[in-house]
C-alpha cells in the first residue's frame, strides 16, 4: 500500500453515483427483467472510465469503480453465488432487521424516510457455493482498463465482510448464524483473492462491526454484540483473508449512511479493539481501518 511523507493520500469509501442509463439497466435486471449482457458491459464499462477520471481530475490519489455494475455493495453477490434467489420470506425478515434502536425511538422521523423502491430482497435459499465469476472479472478488467488511462496513484476495489453479508441477504438454509457466516466466508474468499492477485487493494466492507449493534443485533447487550458477533464476524473475516498479503487490504466500518438521528451509535472505542485483529493492516502495530463519519459523528 502506498504512503507519502509529504501529504496525506485522499481516498473515499467506495461507492459513487451511477449514471442514469446503467441505474435503469441495473433496477430493470434486479427486478427480473431481460437486460442485454452486451450493452449493460458497455454501459457499466464507459461509467468507470468515467468516474475513474473524475476522481483522478479531482485529486483523488487512491480510487475505485465507484461499485458502477453493482446494485449494492452486498447483495450483487447474488449474481456470482448459488443458494441466493428473491425470497418473500427474506423481504419480510430484512425490513425488521433494517430497523434500528434510534429510528424505533423516533417513529415520528422514520415516517419521513425514502422508500427506495421495489428491489427484491434477496435470501440464502441453498447451500452457497462460488459458481460464476464473470462479472467480478468483467469489473476488474474495465477497473484495470480505466486506470491505464487515468494513470491514478493507486487503485482500491471492494467487496463485503461475510458478517454484513448476514445482514443483507437472510438465512433461510443454514441451521444456525455460525454456520451461515462460515459459509458466507468460504464463498467471498474467491472475491477476495481475485481482487487482490488482479494487483488492486482489497478494501473489505464491515459495516456489521458498526452499524449491526444498533439494528440486526438490537436485542442484545454491547457486551453480547461484541463477544458473540464482532469476534465471530472478525474471525470468519480473518478465515477468509488467510494467505493474502495484509499491507494488500485495508477495512472500512461504519454507522451506515441512512438519514437517521443516529442515537444509538455504538461508541468506537467499544468497537476499536476488535477490529484490531482483522488481519487488513500494515504492520503489527500500525492497523489499516477507515471509519466513515456519518452526520458529524464518528
Amino acid at each position: 500500500m502506498k504512503t507519502s511523507t509529504d501529504r496525506i493520500l485522499t481516498t473515499h469509501s467506495g461507492s459513487l453515483p451511477r449514471p442514469k442509463p446503467l441505474i435503469d439497466l441495473i433496477l430493470r435486471r434486479e427486478t427480473g427483467t431481460a437486460v442485454d449482457a452486451q450493452a449493460f458491459e458497455a454501459e457499466a464499462a464507459k461509467a468507470v472510465d468515467d468516474v475513474v477520471a473524475a476522481q483522478v481530475a479531482a485529486g483523488i490519489d487512491i480510487i475505485s469503480d465507484g461499485e458502477m455494475s453493482k446494485p449494492s455493495y452486498t447483495t450483487y453477490i447474488r449474481h456470482r453465488a448459488s443458494g441466493i434467489a428473491p425470497d418473500p420470506r427474506a423481504a419480510e425478515q430484512g425490513r425488521n432487521i433494517m430497523l434500528g434502536r434510534d429510528l424505533l425511538a423516533h417513529p415520528d422521523f422514520t415516517s419521513q424516510q425514502r422508500n427506495f423502491g421495489s428491489v427484491p430482497f434477496p435470501g440464502c435459499v441453498g447451500e452457497l457455493r462460488y459458481q460464476d465469476r464473470s462479472g467480478l472479472d468483467r469489473d476488474i478488467a474495465h477497473l484495470k482498463a480505466a486506470a491505464a488511462k487515468s494513470q491514478p496513484a493507486e487503485v482500491f476495489m471492494t467487496a463485503p465482510s461475510p458478517g454484513i453479508l448476514t445482514r443483507f441477504i437472510i438465512n433461510l438454509h443454514y441451521p444456525t448464524e455460525d454456520a451461515y457466516v462460515a459459509a458466507l466466508a468460504d464463498v467471498m474468499r474467491h472475491e477476495y483473492r481475485a481482487i487482490v492477485e488482479a494487483g488492486f487493494l482489497l478494501q473489505i466492507d464491515a459495516p456489521d462491526l458498526g452499524s449491526a449493534r444498533n439494528n440486526q443485533y438490537r436485542h442484545l447487550t454491547d457486551d453480547e454484540f461484541r463477544r458473540n458477533i464482532a469476534e465471530r464476524n472478525v474471525a470468519a473475516l480473518n478465515a477468509a483473508t488467510a494467505g493474502l498479503p495484509a499491507d494488500r487490504m485495508r477495512l472500512h466500518i461504519c454507522w451506515g449512511n441512512y438519514e437517521g438521528p443516529h442515537t444509538h451509535d455504538l461508541p468506537l472505542l467499544k468497537i476499536i479493539d476488535i477490529a484490531f485483529k482483522a488481519r487488513p493492516q500494515r504492520s503489527a502495530s500500525r492497523p489499516l481501518i477507515r471509519v466513515t463519519i456519518t452526520n458529524g459523528k464518528i
